[in-house]
């Protein structure tokens, strides 16, 4: 009896030996496997993390290419690029500054270059913009006010030489008291034959040169004024056009523009309302327009123009992997020649939604690619920074 418990014990204890051996086999073994995905998953994230790098350092320095094609240009090819950075490494509080750039030309000799710079220093208590335009280009017209067909437009092309000077002077926290200069030199216009509209009965068909000075009153919170997740800005601007500048028109501009910022989750949550009155003598290529790349897209830009504007739009923005964010956007908008003029059923309505690739992580700016549809009509956009 003694013998059977024995070897009993010994077989007992054999087994859990077996057992704790196995065990303690199975758990280094797992520990093995366990360090070897780590390893394998800090591998892919290390060469995740260099491509990425490489991709921004790329975007950095190299200019994205433009090329598309139209029955006006025939082929177009061109280059865009922007780049924000410190003026002062030394100035941890003033917002970055940049400078942008975008020239293409096309096969049937016609061209555009479009260059803006912004610049912020002494802690954001001094800001100057600058943007030069040059530009023989075709552009489609519709004609003024709100009764056109917006499926038959006339072809101008438009040769001109623009250049806007803004300096702004931090008076009190976030508020600024500035001046503008703008000077615009429509010094050629072409038309074709085949249209209804008669852009010739309208003042400055011919051209002209637009020069005029301003002042601008701006209240300014945003966190990053290419790419805004939080804060308020609000800027009204005035232009006075005069023959004592050399203007060969005499009118006045106002505008007005407010827009607000606020996070919620992972999401942006963006509003914008902006009105543009002109009183005078008002060449047609100098009223409030309604499109383009920053409001009312959707539109071609000048699709609507008259005196005066107002439009609103509201945006959402995420960011949705690696370099990459997604927006959609719903504006409305309507031109008149008073603000007396304005009636709802003339109301426009455009809605749309686009790409997001940062190019500069450090200053939070991106590349853009917009698509909006508007009534009969539809737009597509490219840019950098947002559109507000």
């Amino acid at each position: 009896m003694r013998v059977v418990f024995l070897v009993f014990i010994i077989v007992i204890f054999a087994k859990t030996s077996f057992a704790q051996v196995t065990q303690k086999h199975d758990v280094e073994k797992a520990k093995r496997e366990a360090s070897a995905s780590k390893i394998q998953k800090d591998s892919i994230l290390e060469k995740f993390k260099r491509v990425n790098d490489k991709v921004y350092k790329l975007m950095q320095y190299v200019p994205a290419p433009i090329i598309s094609y139209s029955t006006e240009t025939s082929w177009l090819f061109g280059l865009a690029k922007f780049n924000a950075f410190d003026l002062d490494k030394t100035d941890t509080i003033s917002k970055a500054s940049s400078v942008g750039a975008t020239a293409a030309a096309s096969l049937n000799g016609q061209m555009f270059l479009d260059i803006g710079t912004h610049f912020y220093w002494s802690e954001n208590r001094n800001i100057a913009e600058m943007s030069l335009g040059l530009e023989k280009f075709p552009r489609a017209f519709w004609g003024v006010g709100n009764d056109i067909n917006p499926d038959t437009s006339k072809l101008i092309t438009k040769s001109f030489f623009q250049t806007i000077l803004k300096y702004k002077r931090m008076v009190y926290p976030n508020f600024y008291i500035g001046a503008k200069y703008n000077y615009y030199n429509v010094f050629h216009i072409s038309y074709t034959l085949d249209s209804i509209y008669k852009p010739q009965l309208y003042e400055g068909s011919e051209g002209g040169l637009n020069s005029g000075l301003g002042l601008i009153l701006a209240y300014d919170t945003r966190d990053n004024v290419y790419n805004a997740t939080k804060g308020l800005f609000v800027e009204f601007q005035t232009e006075f056009y005069s023959k004592i500048f050399g203007s060969e028109f005499v009118f006045n501009r106002y505008r007005l523009d407010i827009r607000k910022f606020h996070p919620l989750g992972k999401f942006t949550f963006a509003y914008q309302l902006y009105t543009e009155a002109n009183y005078g003598d008002i060449p047609v290529y100098s009223m409030a327009l309604m499109g383009g790349t920053e409001r009312m897209r959707g539109y071609y830009e000048g699709q609507y123009r008259d005196n005066v504007i107002i439009n609103g739009q509201f945006e959402v923005r995420r960011h949705l992997f690696w370099l990459i964010g997604g927006v959609a956007f719903i504006s409305a908008g309507e031109v008149a020649p008073y603000y007396s003029d304005f009636n709802s059923k003339n109301i426009k309505l455009t809605a749309g939604g686009g790409l997001r690739l940062m190019v500069d992580q450090e200053h939070k700016t991106n590349l853009r690619f917009d698509f909006g549809i508007g009534k009969n009509t539809y737009a597509f956009f490219f840019g950098f920074s947002e559109a507000f």
